[in-house]
């Protein structure tokens, strides 16, 4: 009975030593709240203020609403961390902090590949190399821009399927963005006949493009001579398209082509058809004659 009574006593003690110390850190634990909600207004405050910057200048907005909220996150713990600091809890405040390293040390290694595309996709919201619309190449598959997320890019190709292309890649490899420059340059290559005039085949097709109202003036088409093929002279015309935003690449293609094309034949300037001559021996022509049906004899 007494051993139970001390034990009472004792319990007693404990719980009116844990009041007495309560009540003792209320004026701590009043600044630790008033420093959690100043924290978690002026969070509020900062997110608003990032969100508004970086939305002048990135134009994802998937990366701009996750770098308010790592702003926002950032300062709520920074307000957490002074609270348990107020509340005399330095030694949770450390435990916290290395628990947080440890984790994402192992995080990082666990998850290098996503943690990759997820940095590249920072710097490409930061960077912009591609943006939404862009028509761009890479890996082999070309198409259009159609979503810029944190881990990944979608890209529609001409066959309207979508492509998703790790971030990472547009770090890691070489790819082409068709868009960047704002204009495009189409190559024509034209064949003419040995006995055509170069020089009037020349002025003819570069007259012929210049009259396309989708062909830009600057800057200028231009045409030469690239080389002699086996049955004609081939000529290479360069044009200029603004691009994106006019017209189809393959459509001012096409219209230059037709237009070549019927500048030549006009003037009477052939595009030959592949030639090749063929020349036998008189043995050979011999068995080619008997060798043929109905020739015989």
């Amino acid at each position: 009975m007494e051993s139970i009574q001390v034990a009472f006593e004792a319990l007693n003690d404990k719980l009116w030593g844990w009041v007495e110390k309560f009540i003792e850190s209320l004026p701590n634990i009043a600044v630790a709240l008033v420093l959690l909600v100043t924290f978690w207004i002026l969070a509020r405050w900062t997110a608003r203020i990032v969100s508004s910057v970086i939305g002048r200048t990135v134009v994802n907005p998937s990366l701009c609403n996750l770098l308010s909220s790592m702003a926002r996150v950032s300062v709520i713990a920074v307000g957490f961390i002074l609270a348990l600091s107020v509340l005399q809890l330095q030694q949770a405040v450390f435990s916290l902090l290395a628990g947080v390293g440890v984790m994402g040390l192992a995080l990082g290694f666990a998850f290098q590949d996503l943690a990759a595309n997820f940095v590249s996709g920072i710097m490409i919201g930061i960077r912009a190399p591609i943006k939404l619309n862009d028509v761009i190449e890479i890996d082999g598959e070309l198409g259009t821009v159609v979503d810029v997320r944190i881990r990944d890019t979608v890209m529609r190709n001409f066959s309207g399927q979508e492509i998703v292309i790790p971030n990472k890649h547009f770090m890691e490899r070489k790819f082409t963005n068709y868009s960047s420059y704002g204009q495009r340059r189409i190559t024509l290559n034209i064949g003419v006949s040995y006995d055509a005039d170069l020089n009037q085949a020349k002025d003819l097709i570069l007259e012929a493009v210049k009259g396309l109202d989708d062909v830009l003036n600057d800057p200028e088409p231009t045409v030469f001579v690239e080389g002699l093929g086996v049955s004609s002279v081939n000529l290479v015309g360069y044009i200029w398209i603004k691009y994106p935003g006019g017209p189809s690449f393959l459509d001012v293609r096409h219209k230059a082509i037709v237009a070549a094309k019927k500048a030549l034949d006009g003037a009477g300037i052939d595009i030959p058809f592949p030639i090749r001559t063929l020349d036998f021996s008189e043995s050979a022509s011999e068995a080619l004659k008997a060798a043929m049906p109905g020739k015989n004899g």
